[in-house]
């Protein structure tokens, strides 16, 4: 089974809408647009499942996959299955429900000037830096002898590279020759990059 991944939302502890801590709270896991219970972890993997308990203002005969806080507000440390789109609720220990979220989308720690998230579905996001710096959202640097990013798509002629808001149409016909590419300046393109830009594929020619 896949690493687990932290519940990040109970680090710090909780808050109620007033800003309150929650003593003896409690957070509640489903499964995405449903009222089945989802396991939730006592390690990262995955292999201690946290106990069904049961809720007492919910109903006194069904056991949920959820959580208590202690005293202070303060959960146990919690992994969600990554393979799992979850549901997640909080309560206060009276039983007001705090959030219901679904589904919920765990952020992806990181540092800089903008956060990244990660979806249910696997995606990444990189926001867009705040102002003051180089103004370039990601930078990859290789090591020596190696390339700094790999690309690799489903199957040829399949675009592989989506590029939005960034092409523009010349005022004039642009012409190129050959002769200023490697090797023989006669040949054909060897092959072709697809790529989609605002939504229509182009092909970049590649020559050997």
């Amino acid at each position: 089974m896949a690493a687990g991944q932290l519940f990040y939302d109970a680090f710090p502890r909780p808050l109620s809408a007033t800003g309150l801590t929650l003593p003896l709270g409690y957070y509640n896991f489903y499964l995405s647009g449903t009222s089945t219970p989802a396991p939730i972890y006592q390690d990262s993997a995955l292999t201690t499942p946290y106990p069904a308990i049961a809720l007492p203002f919910l109903s006194s005969n069904q056991l949920f996959d959820a959580t208590q806080a202690d005293a202070t507000g303060t959960f146990s440390p919690m992994f969600m299955n990554p393979n799992l789109i979850y549901r997640v609720q909080l309560y206060s220990v009276a039983g007001q429900l705090i959030e219901d979220v679904d589904p919920y989308v765990p952020a992806l720690p990181g540092f800089g000037n903008g956060p990244i998230t990660l979806n249910a579905q696997g995606e990444v996001t990189i926001a867009p830096p705040n102002s003051g710096g180089s103004g370039v959202t990601l930078t990859i640097f290789p090591r020596s002898g190696a390339q700094a990013l790999r690309l690799v798509g489903l199957a040829a002629g399949n675009p592989i590279l989506t590029i939005n808001n960034a092409v523009s149409v010349g005022a004039n016909t642009a012409t190129f020759s050959a002769t200023n590419k490697p090797g023989s300046g006669t040949t054909a393109p060897t092959k072709w990059l697809p790529i989609v830009a605002d939504g229509t594929t182009f092909y970049l020619p590649l020559w050997t």
